[in-house]
Parts: C-alpha cells; structure tokens; sequence
C-alpha cells in the first residue's frame, strides 16, 4: 500500500472513531428533564442582585404554578425560594434578615411534617419585629400533603372543601378590588379554627373561616386555605387576593397595617 492510499484509509478511519465516540458520548448524557424546559419567571433587574427580604417557603410549585415568584417578580421584591429541609437546618437567627415569609399552598407531605416542627420558629420570628408570616393552609391537593400543625395564637387548620366563598368584611385593605363571591374549583380546601379577638375576612358558605388577619406582638400574620395559585392561574375570582396579600405583606411588614385589630 503506498502512502497516499495508507493515508487516506488512516483518515476515515480516525473520522470513524471520532464519529463512534461522538456518538456514544451523547447516548450516555442524563436526559433533560422537561421541567428544565420549562420558561422559567424571570426576575426583575433591580430584585435580581438584592438582599433577599423575601422568603418563599416551598418544596414544589403549587398546582405546578409560579404565580408566588410572578407577582414577587413584578413588585420588584427580592427573594429566596427556601425548601423545608433548608429551613429545619437554619439556626433561628438565621431568619432575622428576613421581613416576609410566605409559606405556598400544596406540598407533599414530607414538607409539612417537616414545618409542623417548625412553627415554633416561625411564631418567635413573627412577633419579634416588623414582619409577616404569609401563610397559603390549601392543602390536599396536587401534591395531597395536609398540614397538621398550629400557627400563631393557636390558630388550626381542618379540610373543608367549597366551591363558594364570601367575602365578609369587603372594607378590609386585602379585600381592595376583590369580588364578594369567590367561586373556584375548589375556591378553598381549608377552614381555620380561630379565637376573638382574631378578625375573619373571608368564610366559606357554611361559615368557616377560611381568611384571617391578625397581628402577634409587633409580627402580622395572614392565614389563608383559599386555593390562591391555581386561582391565579386560572383567573378565578381569588386571583386578586393573592396579588393583594404578597403587596401587603411585602410593602409594609409587621402590625403596621391600618385596619381594625
């Protein structure tokens, strides 16, 4: 064989190899998971270098919705998405710089067995300064977690499904532009177990509360089991409840707000 042709079999036979090797490298590559893929919410130029003031307390995306990061987003609020397990690990100082924590609606079990141990650390944030616990109880859901633990001032949770909810006190700030029928599939999944002088801003039709706000020390805490992402992606009448409850939290912590306590 002379050189030209030795050459020529050397050449395709290394474009060969190169061409088997290419090939097998991307037969061994992990497959992208479609949630990857999916277009992601992006956050504002001047929220996206800040301090987080926000956290968002999640393992999962409620009902597959980013409607929480959506809304935080276009205020221009900087914030942290925190799974459970990161929380449980935080020493309680850890919380401090936070203003805000919004607990988002349907979670896997795990997440809220995790956070039942972990009110005790969010009731001694709350109250110990200007700062809201925003707290989404519509659970048993996509992810069929159910919460089973006591938020401030005792404050409990039980299922009650409606398709129906009231509004029934339409003058308070977080009702501002809210219908006085909210109707959803469910429109709510949560009653909540509350005391005088704790105020009740929204029942389901057979009375059972299912939106309360109310201040602990110098801490406010708004406790919610309307299904507010789902209603937000899907433009049920709650929509606008949750765009309300994340501006108020977010614009004024604590028990600052001027409604009657």
């Amino acid at each position: 064989m002379n050189k030209a042709v030795f050459r020529g079999a050397l050449s395709a036979m290394t474009l060969a190899m190169i061409g088997a090797s290419a090939l097998a490298a991307t037969s061994t590559q992990r497959p992208v998971h479609p949630d990857a893929l999916r277009a992601q919410p992006a956050a504002s130029s001047a929220a996206q270098f800040a301090t987080p003031t926000v956290m968002l307390l999640q393992d999962v995306a409620p009902w597959d919705s980013s409607a929480n990061e959506t809304i935080l987003n276009n205020l221009g609020v900087a914030f942290a998405t925190v799974s459970s397990a990161e929380l449980a690990a935080m020493p309680a100082e850890a919380l401090d710089p936070y203003a805000v924590v919004i607990v988002s609606s349907d979670q896997p079990q795990a997440f809220y067995d995790v956070l039942k141990d972990q009110m005790g650390k969010l009731g001694k944030w709350v109250k110990t300064g200007a700062r809201t616990l925003e707290f989404h109880a519509a659970d048993n859901g996509w992810n069929g977690g159910t919460f089973s633990g006591t938020l401030p001032k005792g404050v409990t949770t039980y299922d009650a499904h409606d398709l129906t909810n009231m509004v029934v006190r339409p003058k308070w700030s977080l009702m501002k532009g809210v219908p006085t029928t909210l109707s959803g599939s469910w429109a709510s999944h949560k009653g909540l177990n509350v005391e005088a002088p704790i105020k009740t801003i929204v029942t389901d039709t057979a009375g059972n509360p299912t939106l309360v706000d109310y201040c602990w020390k110098q801490g406010r805490v708004i406790a919610t089991g309307l299904t507010l992402e789902i209603a937000h992606d899907l433009g049920w009448d709650a929509a606008k409840v949750l765009e309300n409850l994340i501006a108020a939290s977010t614009s004024a912590p604590g028990c600052q707000h001027k409604d009657p306590q």
